[in-house]
């Protein structure tokens, strides 16, 4: 016959007097201990494979958009990255991963993930907002997040089908899921200096014996001396200060667009606009401050589009 400190089990389980029990498992995560859940996270947030990465072009270049074949400047080429046949150094290639990807990795840390949208019409079925666009809310190990998925111009089927890969692959995002491909592109990483600190570090980002104005100076003319150009120092200038505050924009994940009008605007003021500076990395081509800007205004469309999503 059991004490006055401990019940007797029941056909219901053990209780709470039980010895050895389980602690509690936190209400609503479908029976995944904390632990899980963030063992579950660490694994969506796994890298992907060279192979599971696609990339999806952008010309930036403004003679480009309006001419087959490129600009002079920018002539048509195979992109050993898209793969397409693209200006090369007039276009961007943004990394991502696509819905089967995204669904393989979903189904390796949850096989029983799910997702449900955000409201439902009249006939029960996902309901789209007044931008014809989805949100939904994405279950992993328990954990429910939300995404929201948009077809881009699609019509038909294919826009169904896109709009909800989409809002997968977003609200995977909100758990970690390729985020280092939403947060970053060829153009996040800039000019480096000649002691190899990322141009737009804070101070405080490098060591402090190592702390310095590593704003990149203008691109030297191509007819300095070899040896004057190597000495050359960046300077307060106002193409420097204007080139500097472009390449903080390329830096940030939500660029101002208010911030780079601004920077346009002052750069024609001052009658830099059609110098030449130093462009973007990996080809870093010599370029005009003016074509520097159309590459920031295709980048910060990029990103808009990316965080809307």
């Amino acid at each position: 016959m059991p004490n006055g400190t401990q019940a007797p089990a029941t056909a219901e389980g053990p209780t709470q007097h039980t010895q050895n029990q389980d602690p509690p498992r936190p209400a609503g995560t479908y029976g995944y201990t904390r632990a899980e859940q963030i063992e579950a996270l660490h694994r969506l947030r796994e890298a992907f494979t060279p192979q599971e990465i696609r990339y999806l072009p952008r010309v930036w270049c403004g003679q480009c958009k309006g001419a087959r074949g490129g600009c002079s400047k920018h002539p048509a080429s195979k992109c050993g990255k898209c793969n397409q046949n693209m200006p090369k150094g007039g276009h961007i290639d943004l990394a991502f991963v696509g819905h089967a990807e995204a669904t393989n990795r979903l189904l390796n840390v949850d096989p029983f993930w799910d997702w449900v949208p955000l409201t439902t019409d009249e006939r029960g079925l996902p309901q789209m907002d007044g931008y014809s666009g989805l949100w939904i809310r994405l279950t992993v190990c328990g954990m429910t997040r939300l995404g929201y998925g948009h077809a881009n111009g699609k019509t038909g089927g294919d826009s169904i089908k896109e709009i909800i890969g989409d809002a997968i692959r977003n609200a995977g995002m909100r758990f970690g899921m390729a985020l280092d491909l939403w947060t970053s592109s060829d153009l996040e990483k800039v000019e480096s200096d000649s002691q190899g600190a990322e141009v737009g570090a804070t101070q405080d980002e490098q060591p402090r014996s190592e702390q310095r104005d590593t704003r990149p100076a203008p691109a030297p003319q191509q007819n300095a001396p070899a040896a004057a150009q190597e000495a050359q120092e960046p300077t307060a200038s106002t193409l420097n200060q204007l080139y500097w505050q472009a390449v903080e924009q390329f830096k940030s994940p939500r660029p101002n667009l208010d911030a780079i009008t601004q920077i346009r605007g002052a750069a024609e003021a001052h009658s830099v606009i059609d110098d030449e500076v130093t462009g973007p990395p990996p080809a870093k081509e010599p370029m005009t401050f003016r074509d520097f800007l159309d590459l920031l205004d295709a980048d910060a469309a990029a990103k808009q589009e990316r965080n809307a999503a």
